[in-house]
């Protein structure tokens, strides 16, 4: 009996620091600092590009995204808010006219992250260089779930 109260009280001490290893990081939106800046890339049969600001004191990023078909028209904004719950986002025809409701927006709730990827419910950016990221976007196209994938690189 002593043996196993012993057992019990080491396992109990010892608990908080096997554990502690294993536990992720906290999110920090500093770590995601690479994200800020202008990237351009492909996407949707045309150009993306999209603009971070800086982490911001209330554990934010802001971001905007602009698409453009193959013949160079506007096809829609995107106006986003990145935090450690995932990404806010809500979308623009080019007369700013909101596709979601005044209340409504898009969310992609956070799943995982590392230095390198945010990985969200239907969404990743992941940095391939200093200079290259790749963007994953699933999207339900009829019964199927298609990825689509914009490969960005910094622009100046």
């Amino acid at each position: 009996m002593k043996a196993i109260i012993s057992l019990v009280i080491c396992l109990f001490f010892l608990t908080p620091y096997v554990s502690a290893g294993n536990e992720p990081a906290p999110f920090n939106i500093n770590d995601y600092a690479w994200l800020a800046g202008r990237w351009t890339g492909d996407g949707f049969g045309g150009t993306s590009e999209e603009i971070w600001s800086p982490p911001s004191a209330d554990g934010t990023m802001m971001g905007v995204y602009r698409h453009h078909n193959a013949d160079g028209s506007l096809n829609f904004y995107e106006f986003m808010v990145l935090d450690k719950t995932g990404l806010r986002l809500k979308h623009f025809t080019p007369e700013l006219v909101g596709w979601e409701t005044k209340e409504n927006y898009v969310t992609f709730e956070m799943v995982s992250f590392t230095k390198d990827k945010i990985e969200l419910k239907g969404l990743v950016f992941e940095r391939k260089s200093d200079e290259e990221m790749e963007i994953r976007l699933r999207l339900k196209n009829g019964d199927k779930i298609e990825t689509e994938t914009f490969h960005m690189k910094r622009a100046n």
